[in-house]
């Protein structure tokens, strides 16, 4: 009976270990399979599976997960900014897992870094940065930020105000 056995643990820049293990024979009669995931920092999450064959198949699956919900650090309540400017309203926010970023005005989503146009958004790692070039009046209005995780969501308005020169 040939039997190999598997073995691969690699550590990314978010500090995440996964290391999976598997063995396999040419002529099996049972077989058993684990995997893990583990995070460190405040948070710490957890997966693995075992599988057990020998006539029968039987699988379980444990997934524990400690984090934070999404939250806005600080977001300014109301701006005015002169019409022909660039508008630049940068937001901290916390959450573990990282939360998704929306920015909204009047129920439209604005558009991500990647789009062309006056609006655009930017995220990096814990801030997220509204860019409205070459401000024009009709962009006066609540513009909402809103996170979420699986643990939660968190939103805040912002005001913005249009001075004509």
């Amino acid at each position: 009976m040939a039997t190999s056995m598997q073995e691969a643990s690699f550590r990314s820049s978010s500090m995440a270990e996964v290391k999976i293990e598997s063995m396999s024979a040419t002529s099996m009669s049972s077989m058993t399979s684990e995997s893990m995931v583990a995070m460190s920092s405040s948070s710490r999450m957890e997966m693995s599976s075992h599988s057990h064959i020998e006539g029968s198949s039987l699988r379980t699956i444990k997934h524990s997960h400690q984090g934070s919900p999404a939250k806005i650090e600080a977001l300014p309540e109301d701006i005015c900014i002169e019409k022909g400017k660039v508008l630049t309203i940068s937001c901290a926010f916390s959450g573990d897992p990282v939360p998704e970023i929306e920015w909204t005005r009047s129920g439209r989503t604005l558009p991500s870094a990647e789009d062309s146009g006056r609006f655009h958004v930017e995220t990096a790692e814990d801030l997220t940065t509204l860019i409205i070039t070459n401000v024009k009046e009709k962009d006066a209005g609540a513009y909402t930020l809103k996170l979420s995780n699986e643990l939660g969501s968190d939103t805040a308005t912002v005001n913005i105000s249009i001075r004509s020169l």
